[in-house]
């Protein structure tokens, strides 16, 4: 093809501009780049373990934010074989309640349907229940478990001043009608170890990994040590039996070693800074990863981690200080991911997190109540 020297210089022009026009999109996708990579290396500042290798990040749909239940907190959650989630909440009057409008200490709920269009139903204490409360005036429930049909909870009595408590099993044959209670605890005192919650898999806890099926895993800290976190395991069979009780010792040859004596236990996951006890850990199939989520102060602080096993070791996928920019003051009690909520990819999560105090007001205003947030996960 032949140009004129016109249409030569016009194509010069025109390539310049081309070039210019790359080097400034250059310049700001690669600003915009490390601005991304700033946000991501600042979610992760002081975090106690090395970033994932598998989950890049987490993005908060914080426009799918749906809140319920004002004045109830907690809100551990487990999926039945009935194929309703399961949840307790403390202090209120649980769904279509409020702090005083059927106020009990320790309730539970039935959440049918989907995560866009849940319904919540008091079927222990609170509003309108099914069933009168068996924890009016005292008890704290952390963690939550289905096996089966039976529903299992660890519950702070409050027979102390926190916390120096007693923390026992409870347990309930009629999809939480009623409640029964064990007549051994692990007993409060300073060192002493406090389960609080349960590992969840799938529905009526199915899904078991191989090697992990016979047994119910659980989480919980010692008296005074905020720091560490411990695991224990029970056989399903003799869940009631605190005799059957077993606890994390350490790795012997790459496998876990079990010791019956609690005083054996070893931590599985450790953090500089203070966490709460009510570190939640779902096994999330789609990745085949199990996520433990925890705050280390207040509503905004927020760690989550991820492992190929329950016992670590852990990487970091976020280490938030200004979560939902909720920020430190007040204080993050638990956050979770309902396996019954993810996509089979394992992708698309539905977080139920319950946070407490002004910076939970000024942020999403969360304050004390029941929350549910879509999140994604972004792979590497």
């Amino acid at each position: 093809m032949n140009l004129s020297r016109n249409e030569t210089a016009s194509v010069r022009v025109g390539s310049v501009q081309l070039r210019l026009s790359l080097a400034i999109w250059m310049l700001i996708g690669g600003a915009a780049c490390k601005l991304a990579a700033a946000e991501v290396l600042k979610e992760r500042v002081n975090a106690p373990y090395p970033e994932s290798a598998v989950i890049k990040g987490v993005t908060w749909h914080w426009e799918t934010h749906q809140k319920a239940a004002p004045g109830s907190d907690l809100w551990p959650v487990t999926w039945a074989a009935d194929g309703n989630i399961y949840a307790a909440w403390g202090d209120g009057g649980g769904f279509g309640g409020t702090d005083q409008d059927g106020r009990v200490a320790m309730g539970f709920a039935r959440i049918k349907a989907g995560p866009e269009n849940f319904k919540g139903e008091n079927i222990n204490g609170g509003k309108n229940p099914a069933n009168p409360a068996s924890f009016l005036k005292s008890g704290k429930c952390g963690g939550i478990l289905a096996v089966g049909k039976v529903l299992y909870a660890w519950a702070n009595l409050q027979n102390g001043k926190w916390p120096n408590v007693d923390q026992g099993l409870c347990w309930s044959e009629n999809e939480g009608a009623s409640w029964q209670q064990s007549e051994w605890v692990f007993g409060r005192g300073d060192g002493n170890l406090k389960p609080s919650t349960f590992l969840n898999f799938e529905k009526g806890y199915t899904g078991l990994p191989r090697g992990l099926s016979g047994y119910v895993y659980f989480y919980g800290q010692r008296q005074g040590n905020m720091h560490d976190t411990f695991l224990g395991r029970v056989a399903t069979s003799t869940i009631r039996e605190r005799k059957s009780y077993e606890f994390f010792a350490g790795l012997e040859g790459g496998k876990p070693k079990w010791s019956s004596d609690v005083e054996d236990g070893r931590a599985v996951f450790a953090d500089g800074q203070p966490n709460h006890d009510l570190q939640t850990v779902v096994y999330v199939r789609g990745l085949k990863r199990y996520l433990l989520m925890s705050f280390h102060s207040g509503p905004g602080q927020l760690g989550i981690f991820d492992s190929a096993n329950p016992w670590g070791p852990w990487t970091t996928v976020a280490y938030y200080e200004h979560w939902g920019n909720m920020g430190g003051e007040g204080d993050g009690l638990t956050c979770s991911f309902p396996c019954k909520w993810m996509s089979k990819d394992g992708r698309t999560l539905w977080s139920v997190f319950a946070v407490y105090g002004e910076g939970a007001k000024r942020g999403r205003n969360a304050h004390d109540q029941f929350n549910l947030v879509k999140a994604t996960l972004e792979l590497r």
